[in-house]
């Protein structure tokens, strides 16, 4: 390997006459305000202000910039380290904007013409870090000096003008004033102080940030350099050393970049809706689903180990994953529009229920599941079945008991294989009948789910269990009919006994004390007598509701012996007729 390796400062790398471009395979800039601050914290508090109104700077590490190409070659291509180079980018284009705000544009001008935009051998300007992914985004409203309002769209583009925009208000004389020691002892007044720190600012980034400057001739040495330094998960996740791979693979990109295209699709799909599941997270259980049970640490190592043994195609494998994509979608953001058959409604109300449990072991499992159904490998009325048991399992055992989930993911990744590989439906039907009889077999006892169960409350600014309970009478409503036409659009929660009397009966906020009530009736019965609630309630169309008003039409006062009775009912009621597990 033909390696050289030099320290050397941010105006060392960005003074001379090269650039830098950010290659297809490297992740998005993903930086947050976290890690955008962290970086600004050591560059500041490297800066100490001496009683004589000077600045002393002391040099700081940041890292490795890992980079291929000739030492005196014009453009370098970074391996690593991109994420660090591009928000010093904006840093020094934040720095930039801010020396023009206040008057100092000699200042504001050799910086970006030094450090931020340079010109070729053909006097063609053009900027020293190129990212292709974010263009024209980045370029427009950051990089360069007459700077256009762009609106962003994608969540890169948003992490690139968050830090913009943070770093700004970090330059502003304000906050200067606010968080430097000595700030005052630099001059007279703020401006001058402004100035002179702005100055001391620029001067530690440029001069005193050091760097590990790596430059290898070879591309498959900077990938092996690129895999070392991030394969313990240090800096990079399985799924962008996994994307390395594959576009190093699949490199042709003419007519078009296929790996790039193919890899944005995956993207689209997993953001298209409201609540967006990260691509790692996605990777990680579509490789649960399809290839073994592992750690996210060790997930890489798997992909590599069957790449080497040629098990694995990066073709096929990105062809699976943006169909994968789209059912993932399905699964973490269900919507009613995915199953538009009535037949079908049941597996939006279980992936709705998963999603409210907080569960995501499962997804694994149903990911295998959809794909069999999608081939005709799974009869409709077992996918239904086998979700409704794993709904029913999961508000038991992980909702209301929270219990350990000790070996669970496993035994859904295995099942998950087992249905992939399975040749016939009547082997998919036996491998669904041991996993609902696993989950019977680990279900909580009805002793410990009562007692959980006693625990859910709701009142007013405790509502951590709003939606579960919520949840659970909707789910207990419609055990209560024996068609499939019920339709239940809002619904909110009435306190029998008022919440406002919660120093004489404390436990107005449990199940016993609830019931599912539209928002305009709710309003109606608000704080009235319990026999005007009972004739209201009676009005209901919720049969839990008219049950509950006919058991207790003679009752005068609800009270907390009778709000406990209650719960311990309902909770007997929902283990033993609600949440069953079906053979």
């Amino acid at each position: 390997m033909d390696l050289h390796a030099y320290t050397k400062s941010i105006t060392d790398i960005l003074s001379v006459n090269k650039k830098y471009v950010v290659p297809r395979f490297q992740r998005e800039y993903s930086w947050k305000k976290e890690q955008v601050l962290e970086l600004w914290d050591d560059i500041f508090l490297n800066i100490k202000v001496q009683s004589n109104g000077s600045c002393t700077n002391i040099e700081y590490f940041i890292g490795a910039l890992v980079l291929v190409g000739e030492d005196a070659s014009f453009e370098m291509q970074i391996v690593d380290g991109q994420q660090r180079l591009t928000t010093i980018t904006i840093m020094l284009a934040a720095l930039a904007e801010m020396f023009n705000v206040i008057g100092e544009t000699e200042s504001a001008t050799a910086l970006y013409e030094q450090h931020i935009e340079g010109k070729d051998s053909d006097n063609k300007p053009y900027f020293k870090l190129i990212n292709e992914t974010p263009k024209p985004f980045f370029q427009k409203a950051i990089q360069y000096k007459k700077k256009e309002k762009l609106e962003a769209n994608t969540n890169e583009e948003k992490s690139l003008l968050d830090a913009y925009n943070e770093l700004l208000k970090c330059l502003h004389v304000n906050n200067l004033k606010n968080t430097v020691i000595d700030f005052k002892k630099l001059g007279k007044d703020d401006h001058t102080r402004h100035v002179l720190y702005l100055k001391a600012l620029r001067d530690q980034i440029l001069r005193y940030l050091k760097v590990i400057y790596i430059t290898v001739k070879d591309e498959d040495d900077a990938y092996t350099i690129f895999e070392t330094l991030n394969a313990r998960g240090m800096s990079l996740s399985a799924v962008d050393l996994v994307k390395n791979i594959i576009f190093k693979e699949l490199n042709l990109q003419h007519p078009d970049d296929y790996a790039k295209t193919e890899w944005e699709k995956i993207k689209r799909k997993l953001t298209s809706r409201g609540e967006n599941p990260k691509i790692d997270t996605f990777f990680r259980h579509f490789w649960l689903s399809k290839y073994g049970f592992t750690s996210e640490g060790r997930i890489y190592k798997s992909f590599r180990k069957l790449i080497k043994g040629g098990n694995l195609d990066t073709n096929k494998l990105l062809k699976d994953l943006v169909e994968n994509a789209n059912l993932y979608n399905k699964i973490s953001n269900p919507i009613t529009q995915d199953w538009t058959q009535q037949e079908e409604k049941d597996i939006y109300y279980s992936l709705l229920a998963l999603n409210i449990f907080k569960v995501t072991q499962t997804r694994a499992l149903i990911l295998a599941l959809l794909r069999k159904r999608t081939e005709r490998k799974i009869g409709l009325t077992e996918l239904v079945k086998l979700l409704k048991n794993l709904e029913n399992f999961h508000f038991v055992f992980t909702a209301v008991c929270s219990s350990r989930a000790s070996g669970i993911e496993g035994k859904y990744s295995k099942t998950a294989r087992d249905i992939e590989e399975a040749p016939t439906k009547a082997k998919v039907h036996l491998i669904m009948e041991e996993l609902s009889k696993f989950l019977k077999d680990k279900l909580p006892a009805s002793t410990i789910f009562t007692q959980n169960f006693n625990k859910l409350r709701f009142i007013k600014g405790q509502d951590k269990d709003k939606k579960l309970i919520q949840y659970f009478f909707a789910k207990y409503e419609r055990s209560l009919h024996t068609t499939e036409e019920l339709k239940i659009n809002k619904l909110t929660l009435e306190h029998i006994h008022p919440q406002s009397d919660i120093k004489n009966v404390s436990n107005v906020g449990k199940i016993g004390n609830l019931i599912p009530l539209d928002k305009k009736l709710n309003g109606l019965v608000d704080k009235s007598p319990l026999n005007i609630k009972l004739k209201e309630y009676s009005k209901s169309e919720f049969k839990v509701v008219k049950k509950f008003a006919k058991e207790h039409s003679t009752e005068k006062n609800w009270t907390a012996t009778k709000i406990d009775e209650r719960t311990l009912k309902v909770a007997n009621y929902a283990y033993k007729s609600i949440f069953i597990i079906h053979p």
